[in-house]
């Protein structure tokens, strides 16, 4: 071997002259960074949270009727009868207008009182009326 590891033209500059190394430095804008991207991820998170757990029945009555609010999405609607789904976040529950009733506009945010329709299935509501 003719050049060992240790000989002097592989050596660093700042050995070389006898200088103790520097290390790199971060950069000044690294730590704002950092901070946003943090602030940004608890955001999201407690938005996704909460969208998660959203409920569209948004209080019960005592006298067995039910708030409900969110946004609309018609299943079956015509000039006489409209059903349709109540969405807030990712909970739904379904809802049967009473006849006559105008249908609410797709993705329209309503709010309507109903009755809990057991023989129509798990979280089904009679509006008691029209949105």
């Amino acid at each position: 071997m003719d050049n060992p590891p240790s000989a002097p033209e592989q050596a660093s500059a700042a050995a070389a002259t006898g200088e103790p190394a520097v290390g790199r430095r971060r950069p000044f804008w690294g730590v704002p960074v950092v901070v946003i991207a943090v602030v940004v991820i608890v955001v999201l998170f407690v938005v996704g949270f909460t969208g998660l757990f959203g409920n569209p029945v948004r209080s019960v009555n005592s006298d067995g009727t039910a708030t409900l609010s969110g946004s609309f999405e018609p299943y079956v609607c015509n000039n006489t009868t409209c059903d349709g789904y109540i969405s807030a976040g990712a909970r739904s529950v379904f809802v049967v207008f009473p006849r006559g009733c105008t249908p609410p506009a797709r993705d329209a945010t309503i709010t309507v009182t109903g009755r809990l329709a057991p023989a129509l299935g798990n979280a089904a509501y009679r509006a008691t009326a029209c949105a």
